[in-house]
């Protein structure tokens, strides 16, 4: 099984937004109008498709601005759905590496930031689990500049709902109907878990958490690697281990360059 992911012009037809209408219906509590509003918001859209059946997608918002005198590429990954038969498959991941390289002249220029509103810790996880590098988490302080960014987004999309003591969106009702808003026992112990249940509190009520990627070398490197993990069907720990120390080692290299 062959999953084809794709990165699309918004310029859709009402045959796919239907399509996609279908798909996304038994996972959210939105009304059918409410979701055709939304989908004129994104830019891009990244589709996933088996043998020319769309089996999920994810709505892409690209924004620039400056913080603290550096140019910045934001891209929101949000309305994201995937068929529960197809999850696990790193097409988030595989998202990510191919917008860097559709935006690769831009990070000539600027610092590229994947962001999302995560209202699940599933949602969190997809940044946690595939990148080093990124905010709020357990791994690295917040950085001024982060935080700012971090700021400017939820003052710029979530105005009057967005609080900057927490970095935290607050929704009027719990707009994902799916699983993934529980998290079972076995995974509560879970660093990356444990601290997005501190950071976002209140997400069983479906309240969101900001949450950034800056793509630096080595999250890029990460991503390949997860892009080609997935293609060459590899699953062993070992394989992962030398890759990621490899990995690690280029970055640094790079970095002294």
């Amino acid at each position: 099984m062959k999953i084809k992911v794709n990165i699309v012009e918004n310029i859709l037809s009402d045959t796919v937004k239907e399509e996609m209408w279908q798909l996304y219906q038994p996972y959210y509590h939105y009304s059918r109008a409410y979701f055709m509003q939304r989908i004129h918001k994104n830019d891009y859209y990244s589709f996933y498709k088996v043998d020319g059946k769309l089996v999920g997608f994810t709505g892409l918002r690209v924004s620039r601005t400056k913080i603290e005198g550096e140019k910045q590429l934001l891209i929101y990954f949000g309305q994201t759905v995937i068929h529960s038969d197809y999850r696990g498959k790193s097409l988030i991941p595989v998202t990510g590496l191919k917008l860097c390289m559709k935006f690769w002249r831009e990070l000539l220029q600027r610092k590229l930031y994947f962001w999302a509103d995560a209202l699940t810790y599933k949602a969190y996880l997809v940044f946690a689990k595939s990148v080093d590098e990124m905010y709020p988490s357990i791994r690295y302080p917040m950085k001024s500049l982060v935080k700012n960014l971090i700021d400017f987004i939820g003052h710029t999309y979530y105005q009057g709902t967005y609080s900057i003591q927490t970095g935290t969106v607050q929704k009027d009702t719990v707009w994902v109907n799916d699983s993934t808003t529980q998290i079972p026992l076995k995974y509560q112990a879970d660093r990356d878990i444990k601290f997005y249940q501190q950071a976002n509190p209140l997400y069983m009520e479906g309240h969101g958490l900001i949450t950034v990627a800056p793509m630096t070398r080595k999250n890029i490197w990460l991503l390949l690697y997860r892009s080609i993990r997935k293609a060459m069907g590899w699953k062993g720990t070992a394989k992962k281990s030398r890759i990621v120390r490899t990995v690690t080692a280029i970055s640094k290299n790079q970095q002294k360059v």
